[in-house]
C-alpha cells in the first residue's frame, strides 16, 4: 500500500505539528494503521498548494487543512470529518464513526466548540501566534483580526479579558467532563471509541502545544486528570504520540 499524504501546518515547535484539525486526521490514520507521510505547508501557501493538487475548498469557500491525497485511489479529500468518513468507507477496518452516527458526531463537535472554545478563542489565538514561524506571523495576525473583527492585536485578549476567557474555558471543560461522566464508559459513547473522542483530544493536543506551563498544569489537574488521561488513552488506541500534559511545555509530538 502506498503512503497517504496528509497536508499539515508548520510551526516553530521542534516537531513542527500543532494544529488541531490535522491532528484529527493523524489520529484517524493511526487508529486504522494506515501508512502515511506529512506534507508541511506554511499558512500563506495553503490556498495555492491545495489548488495545485485539486483539493476542494471547505466552509466559506476557503482552502483549509487537513487535506489528504490517497495515491491508492486517486482521491483528494478536504475537511477532517469528510476525511474520517472517506477512511471508513475506503478502509472499513476499525471504524471511526459508528454506522448512522455521522451527524451526531458533527453535532458533538459543534457543541464542544461552542461550550469550550468559543468563549476563549481570542486568548487561544494569542497563544497560537507565539508558536508561528516568522513567515506566518503577519498573515496570522491579519487573518485573525479580520475573523474576530478587531482592529489591534493588543485588543484580542488584554489582561482582564484574558483571565475571563481562561475561566470560561475551564468552565466549559467542566460541562464536557459531565458528558463523559454520563457516558458509562471511558469514551463519550461508553465503551465505543469513536471520532468524537479524537475530536476532543485533538483540541487538547492543541492546548498542550500553545499554552504556557502554568496553564497546561491547570488543564492537567482539572476533573481528576481527565484530559491528560483521555489524551493518553486515545494515543494508545491510535498508536500515536500527539501531545502530553505530563511533559514539558510545547512538547507536541
Amino acid at each position: 500500500m502506498q503512503r497517504i499524504i496528509l497536508y499539515d501546518i508548520l510551526s516553530k515547535l521542534p516537531k513542527k505539528g500543532w494544529a488541531p484539525n490535522p491532528s484529527k486526521t493523524r489520529f484517524c490514520l493511526g487508529h486504522k494503521g494506515l501508512p502515511h507521510e506529512i506534507a508541511w505547508v506554511e499558512f500563506p501557501d495553503i490556498a495555492a498548494t491545495m489548488k495545485s493538487i485539486g483539493a476542494s475548498p471547505t466552509a466559506g469557500g476557503m482552502y483549509t487543512l487537513p487535506v489528504i491525497k490517497d495515491p491508492n485511489t486517486g482521491a483528494v479529500v478536504s475537511d477532517s470529518h469528510a476525511i474520517a468518513k472517506y477512511l471508513d468507507e475506503t478502509y472499513p477496518d476499525k471504524p471511526l464513526i459508528p454506522q448512522g452516527a455521522h451527524v451526531l458526531v458533527q453535532t458533538f463537535e459543534s457543541m464542544f466548540i461552542s461550550t469550550v472554545l468559543k468563549p476563549s478563542f481570542k486568548l487561544l489565538m494569542v497563544r497560537t501566534l507565539e508558536i508561528q514561524n516568522d513567515i506566518n506571523r503577519e498573515w496570522f495576525i491579519q487573518s485573525r483580526l479580520k475573523m474576530f473583527r478587531e482592529n489591534r492585536w493588543e485588543d484580542m485578549a488584554p489582561d482582564g479579558k484574558a483571565q475571563q476567557m481562561w475561566a470560561a474555558l475551564k468552565k466549559g471543560l467542566g460541562v464536557v467532563d459531565g458528558w463523559y461522566q454520563k457516558s458509562g464508559g471511558r469514551w463519550i459513547m461508553g465503551d465505543t471509541f469513536s471520532f468524537a473522542d479524537i475530536v476532543v483530544v485533538s483540541w487538547m493536543a492543541w492546548f498542550n502545544a500553545i499554552l504556557n506551563e502554568q496553564e497546561r498544569q491547570e488543564i492537567h489537574a482539572l476533573h481528576g486528570g481527565r484530559w491528560a488521561r483521555l489524551l493518553k488513552d486515545v494515543n494508545s488506541e491510535c498508536n500515536t504520540n500527539l501531545g502530553s500534559f505530563e511533559g514539558h511545555s510545547h512538547s507536541f509530538l
